[in-house]
C-alpha cells in the first residue's frame, strides 16, 4: 500500500455486490459504510442492470458487468469477492495481478492446489490479503482464547467439538441458487465451510493440528432440487469426523453431522488440568459467529456460565452478526496497514486452513493417518 493510499480512505470494489440478496448486501456493505478507514467506489456483478442497480443505492459511481474493468480502475485499492467459490480463483488472480489488495471470502479456492497458487502469487507480488474467516476476531473466541493462556484450566489436556449445522443444504436439500453446492468439485460443502470455518478458532484457542485420521461421508445419498422435488447428483459429505493430535500434544476430535440435533447445535468442551470449559451455540452449529455461552468448571467447584465482557464486543455490537463479524476483520485490515502488522487473517492462513481439509479427505481415501 503506498504512502498516498495510507493517509487517505480505502477505495473498496465488491465483485458480486448486489442491493437485493447475498453475502455482501448483509455483511461487507453494511460493515464497510460504518468504518470511517474505507470507502465503496465499485461493484460488479454479472449483469449491468444489477451493477447499476446496486451503485445507485449505495450512491455511488463504478458499475461493471464483469470483474476485470472493476479491478483496474484507479479508485480501487481493495477488490472484495463475494461470489461463488469456484469463481474465486479468476478473480483473485486478476486482482492481484492489477495490483490490488484482495479480501476473499472463505473458502479461497476450490481446492488446496488452487489455494497453494493464488497464496503464491499474493506472496510474489507482495500484496495484502484478507481471507473471510472471522472466526479469528469473534469475541467469544477471543475470550475463550485468553481464559486458556491465562491457565483457567491449566494445562490443556483435550478437546471435542460436536456440530450439527442445520442448513437444508448440508443434508442435500438444494435451492436454485445453491445447487452447485452438490459438486464436491464445486470447494462449497460442509467440510470445507463449516468445519473449515471451525479450524480458524480452534487453532486460535489451542493450537494447528499436528497429525489426524478422519472419516468424511455422504451417508444420505443423492440431493433434491427444492425447485421441482427431483434427485439429484450429490457426493458431498454430511457426516465428517476427525481425531488427531494438536501442538502441545492436545488430543482432539470432532464430528460434524448434518440436521438439527436433540440438544445444543454445537458443543465445545475443553478439559485441563485444573478444570474444564463447556462452549455451546444454539445457532446453525457454527463457532465462528452468533451467540456461544461458554461454562467453565475449576477442579470439583459448581460449574459458572461466564459472560464475555464488554471489552471485548467493543463498537460493533449494534450491526447484525454477520455484518459485524466481517467488520472486526475490515478493521483489523486498516490497523495492520496502519501499523505494518499482520493479524489479520490472510492467505497464508487460508494455506493452512485447506491444507488441513485436505488431509481430512486424504486420510478417509487412504485410511493413513495424516502428519503436518
Amino acid at each position: 500500500m503506498s504512502q498516498s493510499t495510507s493517509s487517505r480512505r480505502i477505495g473498496v470494489g465488491i465483485v458480486g455486490a448486489s442491493a437485493q440478496r447475498g453475502w455482501a448486501r448483509v455483511a461487507h456493505i453494511p460493515a464497510l459504510q460504518m468504518l470511517e478507514a474505507f470507502d465503496i467506489r465499485g461493484v460488479s456483478t454479472t449483469r449491468m442492470d444489477s451493477a447499476r442497480e446496486t451503485a445507485e443505492a449505495l450512491d455511488i459511481e463504478l458499475a461493471f458487468d464483469n470483474h476485470q474493468e472493476l479491478v483496474e480502475r484507479p479508485e480501487i485499492d481493495l477488490v472484495v469477492v463475494a461470489v461463488k467459490v469456484p469463481d474465486h480463483r479468476n478473480i483473485v488472480h486478476d486482482a492481484l495481478a492489477a495490483g490490488k489488495m484482495v479480501y476473499c471470502e472463505w473458502p479461497l479456492a476450490r481446492n488446496l492446489f488452487e489455494a497453494q497458487a493464488l497464496a503464491a502469487f499474493a506472496r510474489d507480488k507482495k500484496l495484502k490479503t484478507v481471507v473471510g474467516l472471522q472466526g479469528r476476531q469473534h469475541p467469544p473466541v477471543r475470550f475463550l482464547r485468553d481464559l486458556v493462556r491465562q491457565g483457567a484450566i491449566g494445562r490443556p489436556l483435550s478437546t471435542s467439538i460436536r456440530a450439527h449445522p442445520t442448513e437444508a443444504t448440508w443434508y442435500g436439500h438444494f435451492d436454485p441458487p445453491f445447487e452447485f453446492m452438490a459438486e464436491s468439485a464445486n470447494g462449497a460443502t460442509m467440510l470445507s465451510i463449516a468445519v473449515g470455518h471451525a479450524l480458524e478458532p480452534l487453532a486460535q484457542v489451542l493450537g494447528e493440528f499436528e497429525s489426524l485420521s478422519a472419516v468424511v461421508s455422504n451417508q444420505r445419498g443423492e440431493g433434491i432440487r427444492l425447485r421441482d422435488g427431483s434427485r439429484m447428483k450429490n457426493d458431498t459429505p454430511d457426516e465428517i469426523a476427525a481425531v488427531g493430535l494438536l501442538q502441545n500434544h492436545i488430543v482432539a476430535s470432532l464430528h460434524y453431522s448434518a440436521g438439527n440435533a436433540l440438544g445444543k447445535a454445537m458443543s465445545w468442551e475443553i478439559q485441563g488440568t485444573a478444570g474444564s470449559l463447556l462452549v455451546e451455540s444454539s445457532m446453525a452449529g457454527y463457532i465462528h459467529m452468533g451467540d456461544l455461552s461458554i461454562t467453565l468448571r475449576r477442579g470439583l467447584a459448581p460449574p459458572q456460565q461466564i459472560t464475555v465482557p464488554p471489552a471485548y464486543l467493543a463498537e460493533y455490537s449494534r450491526l447484525g452478526d454477520p455484518a459485524a463479524g466481517v467488520a472486526r476483520l475490515y478493521s483489523q485490515l486498516a490497523a495492520d496497514l496502519r501499523t505494518g502488522t499482520s493479524n489479520v487473517p490472510d492467505f497464508e492462513t487460508a494455506l493452512r486452513r485447506q491444507r488441513t481439509l485436505d488431509a481430512f479427505s486424504t486420510s478417509f481415501s487412504t485410511g493413513v493417518r495424516e502428519r503436518f
